[in-house]
């Protein structure tokens, strides 16, 4: 009886044992998912959110409310991206940013009136480093006010203006400094890689030779080839802050000759600088191929083709969205033969007497495309205008117009024309005998009108009369200055 009692006793104290060692792993196990707890200060809120960068978009992922103990706690048992992310008010009032990382367990006290000043945090030194490095330029910044107020108020040069340059200057170098500290002192933080990515590149040791001197006519090619020196594309994470593409964008928009040889090369150069990290390229490549699909630049539709086939399509990027990737190859296909510089789809149609009529077969210096309705409200005001145009540059510049209209009824198409003494060529996109013309020129709406050459390549799309007649004066100088020389 006793031989058993110990062998019992034995039991329990092996099965506390092991009680104790899984609740010991259990509380020195790292936490799964978040928990965001954010106090507020004279908030009459009683929800808030909480939302993520992506890109230069943001999105929500998550709604606190307000607990009994007064505090807000976002909490989910999935981690969520690392990156830049908003706390926002129940107005959608951006109440404070923070960088979420690591154990993403981390709690914020502040006053929503004065968050920088009032911040508390508890949980990530990143994020206490970071308003820490907030306040600093925000007192420097009240320091040297006073000393540009004097300075732009006192323009003429003196003693008193030699001090207080030499004092902006100080506090300039001092501000730098800190700067450089900061995301030095911190190099894996990604509060310290956005911070140095908002940072000008110094250009200066590329445009100074050994005596000293500065070369300011190399400063734009050095700022350009240094651009992103302080960029770190090997991390995936400054793609959910705002910084990716306020970077991209500036580049590719003010550094870059705005033609499609100088886009497409630096194109490459961003996707080669990418390289680095498989989800930055994932989404440069579809970053770039929406940002110009979506352009309002005449001509940049050819970007968007240009990044599908070279690095999309052929696998040399993966696709973000695989789902998307069939609509994607469509929308290429679609526009690829519309791009500027490529001879025109035929088109043959019948008019209002049934005689057929080919786009390609008119001879003429310019041919206008003009698609367009009897019922559309804009088409109606475009007509005027082209009628106009017409009368005034129809011999001047050997031009034609081929005008397709999308009506249904016949009859009313007819009364239109008439109506309306409308003498050039007019057919009916019903009454094709090339395919449906909505297909071949990608057309959606009206008024559309495209502009080709005398080979019908097309000179401009998209645009109407006011811009085209721009487009064929600038054209006529350029032809002309060629021919005098």
């Amino acid at each position: 009886m006793i031989r058993n009692l110990s062998r019992y006793s034995f039991l329990f104290v092996s099965c506390l044992l092991a009680l104790v060692v899984f609740t010991t792993m259990q509380l020195f196990a790292a936490p799964k998912g978040y928990r965001i707890t954010v106090k507020l200060s004279d908030s009459k809120d009683t929800a808030i959110l909480l939302a993520h960068y992506f890109g230069n978009k943001q999105y929500l992922d998550d709604t606190a409310f307000l607990n009994k103990q007064g505090v807000f706690v976002f909490e989910g048992s999935e981690k969520l991206h690392e990156g830049m992310y908003i706390v926002a008010g129940q107005s959608k009032s951006k109440y404070f940013y923070f960088f979420l990382t690591g154990s993403q367990q981390m709690e914020f006290r502040c006053n929503p009136d004065d968050v920088v000043n009032t911040m508390e945090v508890k949980g990530s030194e990143e994020n206490r480093q970071f308003y820490a490095y907030i306040r600093y330029l925000g007192n420097k910044q009240k320091e040297i006010e006073p000393w540009n107020k004097w300075k732009q108020a006192n323009k003429e040069k003196n003693d008193s203006s030699v001090i207080v340059q030499a004092r902006i200057d100080a506090i300039d170098k001092e501000v730098k400094a800190f700067i450089r500290s900061f995301y030095s002192s911190n190099p894996e933080f990604l509060a310290a890689r956005f911070v140095k990515a908002n940072n000008e590149p110094d250009i200066l040791p590329y445009i100074t030779d050994e005596s000293g001197k500065v070369d300011s006519s190399g400063i734009f090619r050095a700022y350009k080839q240094h651009y992103f020196d302080n960029f770190t594309f090997s991390d995936a994470r400054l793609i959910y802050s705002p910084v990716f593409t306020t970077k991209i964008d500036y580049y590719l928009d003010k550094l870059v000759v705005p033609i499609q040889d100088s886009l497409e090369k630096d194109i490459d150069r961003l996707m080669e600088l990418s390289e680095g990290s498989k989800e930055t390229q994932k989404y440069m490549a579809w970053y770039l191929s929406l940002k110009y699909e979506s352009s309002e630049i005449m001509g940049h539709d050819a970007l968007f083709v240009y990044v599908v086939r070279q690095y999309l399509e052929p696998g040399k990027v993966e696709w973000m969205y695989p789902s998307a990737k069939d609509n994607i190859l469509k929308r290429v296909n679609a526009i690829e033969p519309l791009l500027l510089n490529k001879t025109a789809p035929n088109l043959i149609m019948l008019d209002t007497n049934n005689v057929a009529h080919s786009l390609h077969a008119i001879k003429a210096r310019y041919t206008l495309v003009f698609f367009w309705e009897s019922t559309c409200g804009h088409c109606q005001k475009e007509v005027p205008k082209t009628l106009k145009f017409y009368e005034e540059f129809r011999k001047v510049y050997d031009l034609e117009v081929f005008g397709i209209s999308g009506d249904t009824s016949l009859v009313k198409w007819k009364e239109y024309i008439r109506k309306n003494n409308m003498p050039w060529i007019n057919v009916n996109g019903h009454l094709s005998l090339s395919g449906n013309y909505h297909t071949l020129y990608d057309i959606h709406s009206t008024p559309v009108m495209f502009l080709l050459d005398e080979n019908k390549k097309i000179l401009s799309k998209r645009v109407l009369i006011d811009q085209i007649i721009d487009l064929i004066g600038k054209r006529e100088e350029v032809l002309y200055k060629r021919s005098e020389k």
